[in-house]
């Protein structure tokens, strides 16, 4: 079992204690609460890798990890790959994104049609959509944003961010390159973009991603703008002045009408946390209101069911397979 951290003994209240609250342009006024780790409560295995040769027998090596509900069904979108290389280095081959739903939140069915998104424009084993972030769209459609690693020699890739929509959570239609890594002015391009969370509302388009293969690379970065195609401004993220190092997944959850809690993933560190950030300033968030760091949790994305009075944490496992925890909205 996880390992018990001071902040777990402490009861967070969005609005009402937040260390790094000043890098909000107002404090939070919302009452949700923010689990600690040891509220958190598992329930088991919800998803498995698939057979040998099937596209989904690995489960790591990448950042496409995405939860969101969706009217009354939970979708769990995920990476699979399908073959494993050693030449050059080790990682995994044919990485694609699949989909799982769920009427209940724990109990997961993978589609009959995975996967559900594809990117081998050379048929190269290294390329592939590589990593995620969900939001909807104006009409309610989902709307994807990946990572698309394209080949760039026999033992390398780059990678454009892309984004994908659907009406159904299916199937999707190609919308093209959002951040290209070849633009100047997207910070932290040159080589590899990686989407890892999404927000749309109040009409605003908000993106986090990783970038890599440059000075900036394994530091969070935003793009945002009013139009998902026109993300025209770009910077790193900065909690009290400072930018963050992650690697791995993320997600967002709305609080209330302007705060949203970010949850940031450091498979590096073997830690996922929990900050703030304001719709008004997407590249300044608060310093961690939670942090979680479970045994058996490589990464993780929460999904907050507020009929249901329940925190949902998604996480993917040491063992190339997928769980699920819950937690209470409120101590009461």
């Amino acid at each position: 079992m996880g390992h018990k951290l001071h902040l777990s003994t402490l009861l967070w209240f969005v609005g009402i204690f937040i260390i790094g609250c000043s890098n909000l342009e107002s404090p939070p006024t919302t009452e949700i609460h923010i689990p600690a780790q040891s509220e958190w409560v598992d329930h088991g295995i919800i998803l498995e890798a698939g057979a040998g040769g099937d596209w989904d027998h690995y489960l790591w090596g990448g950042f496409a990890f995405s939860a969101i509900k969706k009217d009354g069904t939970n979708y769990l979108y995920y990476q699979g790959s399908s073959d494993y290389r050693t030449e050059y280095d080790e990682t995994v081959l044919w990485r694609a994104i699949g989909v799982a739903t769920s009427a209940d939140g724990l109990h997961f069915t993978k589609y009959v049609g995975n996967p559900i998104l594809t990117w081998f424009p050379n048929q190269y084993g290294e390329e592939g959509a590589v990593s995620s972030g969900i939001t909807l769209g104006e009409q309610g459609e989902t709307m994807l944003f990946y990572g698309a690693n394209t080949q760039a020699s026999p033992s390398g890739v780059h990678a454009d961010a892309r984004a994908v929509s659907s009406l159904d959570g299916f199937n999707f239609t190609d919308l093209g390159i959002v951040l290209n890594r070849n633009d100047r002015s997207v910070w932290g391009g040159g080589d590899e973009l990686f989407p890892v969370t999404a927000i749309h509302d109040s009409g605003k388009w908000i993106v986090y991603y990783i970038p890599n293969g440059t000075l900036k690379g394994g530091l969070l970065g935003v793009a945002y703008g009013d139009q998902y195609n026109a993300l025209t401004r770009s910077s790193a993220v900065r909690s009290d002045g400072k930018r963050i190092s992650v690697w791995g997944t993320a997600g967002t959850v709305q609080l209330d009408s302007d705060i949203y809690a970010l949850i940031l993933n450091n498979v590096r560190e073997r830690r996922t946390e929990v900050r703030l950030v304001s719709l008004q300033t997407p590249n300044r968030v608060s310093e961690p209101v939670a942090i979680y760091q479970f045994d058996e949790v490589q990464q993780a994305v929460l999904l907050l069911d507020e009929e249901r009075e329940t925190w949902f944490m998604y996480y993917r496992t040491h063992d190339n397979s997928y769980g699920v925890k819950l937690a209470p909205t409120s101590t009461r």
